[in-house]
């Protein structure tokens, strides 16, 4: 009876909220930072091979765009400024429709399961949808603050859940993942987190805020230590070495470098599972499926994936163009896998170009930028850019939504931020342009001026 109570009010309070944020959109955006990471995960149906679940910020993202729907069809007009220069909509798009054809194909031939496949897809696309959100609805600095703001806080309350799992000795993993949590996903939420932290610290000038960054990288790094996953360690390790190419200044590079050395110094002193999980190398006794390379043998989990990195190639030539459909040869534990053999050549292609976009254009807002802030945010997704893409050879990155939601809002966030400074900036030209006088005076004399110069005449 209590829980049932407790059900019903909850049910309550989140048709209340949603029913708010329909009318109060900016609501639903403050609210989604802490939906992405702490909302529960609700099973509302059952495939052959899967749950179907939903979550908070889903129910929340179907709101706002619902409200964009309204507002197109009460103004009859599409607001295509609030677009303007979104440089991933192109690759965004594609990748979209490689997608679906490759899953539609497979649906055809039998390959892919209609209610998997759909499921499947529609959470791949709802990343973009994400990004789409909040670069139609974000149009002030304030706004911007808000959110990230929010994410801030998301991540202490994540970090502060994660070291209350130490005393347990299991591996650490999100919060809200049930039965089935996986640690890889902590290790790339941390990953993302912790470059961006790591980006505003490096441009952040001395204050408040450059502490609380500090004190929340020093939290992270036990539970993300714990996660005990090797993929992200090792992405870790190459964020650390981009950090190090792109930021400039004796000093930061300095303190990159006494960072780094620290962490290796520390590796005699981890404890026992940690030591061995670095011991990636080391064969289990009576495993059959053991491989090796160059004459070291791996254990089980490596060997796996080795294995499955082999079996690649045979796959791809089979259907080399479009690939087996999402889900199409089942799960596959390995981003490049499962781009290759679900998508084929055309997933590879889009993939790219969606990557390749986000880097150069993150390198260029990190090269060109005056402002502190926008740098700071580029440098840092850059970085997690980067890491992400090697924490991808280990597990399916590019596909975890406790990842790359917040990512995607991320980026989102650079957008918007730079779109309404170069705004500001023009609106400030265009005002001093009105304040201009005439160089010269009817009445027998004239000022001539010259940068901040007056000649009388």
């Amino acid at each position: 009876m209590d829980q049932q109570i407790l059900n019903y009010g909850g049910f309550v309070v989140l048709l209340s909220l949603l029913i708010v944020s329909l009318f109060k959109p900016l609501w639903a955006l403050y609210l989604i930072p802490f939906a992405m990471s702490l909302s529960p995960e609700i099973v509302v149906s059952q495939t052959a091979k899967r749950e179907i679940t939903l979550r908070i910020e889903d129910l929340l993202l179907v709101v706002l765009l619902l409200r964009i729907g309204f507002d197109v069809i009460l103004s009859k007009t599409f607001p295509l400024e609030r677009l303007r220069e979104n440089r991933f909509l192109l690759p965004m798009s594609l990748y979209s429709l490689v997608l679906v054809f490759a899953t539609s194909t497979g649906v055809a031939m039998l390959r892919v399961s209609p209610a998997s496949g759909f499921f499947f897809v529609a959470k791949l696309i709802q990343f973009f949808m994400f990004f789409f959100v909040f670069v139609y609805y974000v149009q002030d600095a304030k706004t911007i603050r808000t959110i990230f703001r929010g994410a801030i806080v998301t991540l202490a309350i994540v970090t502060v859940l994660g070291l209350a799992q130490l005393p347990g000795g299991e591996r650490v993993s999100m919060p809200f993942e049930g039965v089935s949590s996986e640690p890889n996903t902590f290790g790339g939420y941390f990953l993302l987190l912790g470059s961006l932290l790591a980006g505003l610290y490096i441009h952040e000038p001395k204050g408040r805020q450059k502490t609380i960054y500090a004190a929340l990288l020093a939290a992270m790094a036990l539970p993300f230590i714990y996660t005990l996953s090797r993929a992200s360690w090792i992405a870790a390790g190459l964020t650390l070495v981009v950090f190090l190419l792109l930021t400039k200044g004796l000093q930061r590079k300095v303190a990159i470098m006494i960072v780094t050395l620290l962490i290796l110094m520390a590796l005699p002193l981890m404890p026992g599972p940690v030591k061995e999980r670095f011991q990636f190398w080391k064969a289990e006794e009576g495993f059959e499926g053991t491989q090796s390379i160059g004459g070291a043998k791996f254990d089980p989990s490596t060997s796996e994936r080795i294995e499955r990195y082999k079996a690649m190639p045979a796959l791809f030539v089979r259907s080399p163009l479009i690939g087996y459909g999402i889900t199409g040869q089942g799960f596959i534990d390995g981003q490049y896998i499962r781009i290759v053999v679900e998508t084929g050549m055309l997933g590879v292609l889009t993939f790219a170009f969606l990557i390749y976009s986000i880097l150069s254009h993150l390198y260029h807002v990190y090269r060109k930028s005056a402002d502190m802030f926008s740098r700071g945010m580029a440098l840092g997704l850059f970085c997690a850019t980067s890491g992400l893409l090697i924490h991808s050879l280990g597990g399916n990155t590019f596909m975890i939504v406790r990842v790359m939601e917040p990512y995607m809002m991320f980026l989102a966030l650079l957008v918007c931020y730079n779109r309404i400074t170069a705004e500001e900036k023009m609106t400030a030209s265009t005002v001093s342009d009105r304040k201009y006088t005439y160089p010269y005076s009817l009445t027998g004399s004239f000022d001539n001026r010259v940068g901040g110069a007056t000649l009388r005449l």
